[in-house]
């Protein structure tokens, strides 16, 4: 088919050849020109016109698909400039975002008050906070690029390095941890967590420090028994010494308040995992349905209440040591869960499917004869021999009078603190001398009690006999009835103690003030008010 540009010359030529024939033609001889020239040249001029409106609807429809064609490229083009507008703006509002997270993680890194390190996946530190540095003394150049053992020293490189991994691995850690900084102690409750980048790939882990010092210090006081110059707490202390050294499950046995907690927390300070945390509990206090949790933890819906997932004390204990005082109060079910653990390192949380592996050290303690208590059929054999890897017995303390001038004072020294206390009363020889003559059947823990109550009785002042509340105490004391006696343990509940003692301490004033309560409650220290609601709650008769 010819082309449009062709058909339309062609059709040039012949109407210039018609205008030519018909233009040399003179008027009077149109007539003599022939019909049949000019019938051909009309056909030859419609055959063209019919070609050129033919190319013409062809050209039509090329220009109609082109122009449609047109129209998509400008509506996608359109689509495509809009889409690439959002995509900018979306880009801008991210970047914005990351800048403001960058500004917010910023401030929060700089201006937070516990220690943030960060470590790269060879487990070098790439970043510390203004607070590592604080508590380094040094700048953070000085510590990026270096190792947890370049920093803090061999003790707890290994121990670290287990809980690194255990973040580098994907796994959220949260432990106890003792640092050593200038040779000084310092506990952080430490959390670790895996840090990914935008393809999700681990490039190093978090870690935050939070300084728990204070919190520790006031727990425990394992010093109390160092100092002691008894030969039987020396012998004691040298075995304790020795288990330290070991990471061996150790058995310790003495009278009940002879100071078990105190031994067991100067073996986990004097051991590998004296970093790691340090948990006791009270085997006696924990009811037999809710032992099995508090010790392995529980999965939620394992039993009514459990509404969501709990950490026992031996998965908290990670890394450390956890003190089962009192163990001989366990159940023969948990007894068994036990030594399972023991044997294998390994335990199931109540409800739960997934063994749970945990180095932990376990320290037992009880004031029973547990070879008397495995003939009663209440305590497992099997369990009593992985237990006594090495059993210290604590001497009470009638056996040791000469260390009581020792306690007494560190014992005051804690109550102090706990009391809030400006200053550690003073206690006259008197008190001492009666201090030690007592046989302690309390032991330790009531000679804590014993001096508590004293602090409380002298209102700051010394301490004499009359404040202690011995008997051997009262029986020096003069006749003016000054003196309170109590039994350890005491008869009836704590609550009936503190009663019969307000009520001594009620009735003694009004005796001193001949009965003017005005003068009775300037004594107690109360107001008059006070004094009279006693007087009703504890029951005294117009008489009294």
């Amino acid at each position: 088919m010819k082309t449009y540009q062709e058909a339309s010359l062609e059709f040039e030529e012949l109407r210039k050849r018609a205008v030519d024939i018909v233009g040399q033609i003179p008027v009077e001889g149109i007539v003599q020109v022939s019909a049949a020239e000019i019938r051909t040249l009309i056909q030859e001029l419609n055959v063209h016109q019919i070609e050129l409106e033919m190319q013409n609807e062809e050209l039509r429809r090329v220009i109609d698909h082109l122009e449609r064609q047109v129209k998509q490229l400008t509506a996608e083009q359109e689509q495509g400039n809009r889409e690439l507008s959002d995509e900018m703006a979306l880009r801008t509002g991210a970047e914005q975002a990351t800048r403001q997270s960058g500004q917010l993680f910023k401030a929060i890194f700089d201006g937070a008050e516990d220690y943030i390190f960060i470590k790269d996946r060879s487990l070098r530190y790439t970043s510390v906070n203004p607070a590592v540095e604080r508590l380094l003394n040094v700048p953070a150049s000085k510590v990026i690029g270096l190792t947890e053992e370049e920093v803090f020293g061999k003790r707890r490189t290994g121990q670290i390095k287990e809980l690194d991994m255990r973040a580098l691995n994907g796994n959220a850690v949260q432990e106890e941890i003792t640092l050593q900084v200038s040779g000084m102690p310092v506990t952080c409750l430490e959390t670790r967590v895996p840090l990914r980048d935008d393809s999700g790939n681990l490039t190093g882990i978090c870690i935050i420090a939070h300084d728990i010092s204070d919190r520790k210090r006031t727990e425990h006081f394992p010093q109390i028994i160092m100092d002691c110059r008894s030969q039987a707490m020396r012998a004691t202390l040298k075995q304790a010494t020795l288990a330290a050294k070991g990471d061996i499950t150790v058995l310790l046995l003495g009278e009940s308040g002879s100071g078990k907690d105190y031994l067991a927390r100067y073996i986990h300070d004097h051991s590998q995992r004296a970093v790691g945390p340090f948990f006791s509990v009270n085997c006696a206090a924990v009811s037999a349905g809710l032992a099995e949790s508090e010790l392995f933890g529980h999965e939620r819906g394992s039993f009514t209440g459990a509404v969501g997932r709990k950490r026992g004390l031996l998965e908290l204990a990670e890394g450390g040591t956890l003190l089962l005082n009192e163990i001989g109060d366990l159940s023969l079910g948990i007894q068994s869960k036990l030594l399972t653990f023991l044997d294998t390192r390994k335990f199931l949380r109540v409800g739960g499917e997934r063994l749970i592996s945990v180095s932990a050290r376990l320290i037992a303690a009880t004031n029973r004869n547990l070879g008397e208590e495995v003939k009663k059929g209440t305590f497992r054999q099997d369990l009593l021999y992985r237990l006594n890897v090495m059993a210290i017995t604590l001497p009470p303390l009638r056996e040791r009078p000469e260390d009581i001038p020792i306690l007494a004072p560190k014992i005051l020294s804690q109550i102090r603190v706990d009391l809030l206390l400006n200053e550690v009363p003073a206690i006259t020889k008197q008190a001492m001398k009666a201090l030690s003559a007592y046989t302690w059947p309390g032991n330790v823990r009531e000679l804590r009690n014993v001096l508590e109550r004293a602090v409380i009785l002298s209102r700051g002042q010394e301490i004499g006999p009359a404040q202690l509340g011995l008997p051997q105490a009262c029986a020096q004391a003069d006749d003016s009835g000054s003196c309170f006696t109590v039994g350890f343990p005491p008869e009836g509940s704590v609550n009936d103690l503190t009663a019969d003692l307000k009520r001594f301490l009620v009735k003694n004033a009004l005796r001193q003030s001949k009965g003017r309560r005005n003068q009775a409650a300037k004594i107690l220290g109360i107001s008059r008010d006070s004094l009279k609601h006693y007087m009703k709650t504890l029951g005294f008769s117009e008489e009294e």
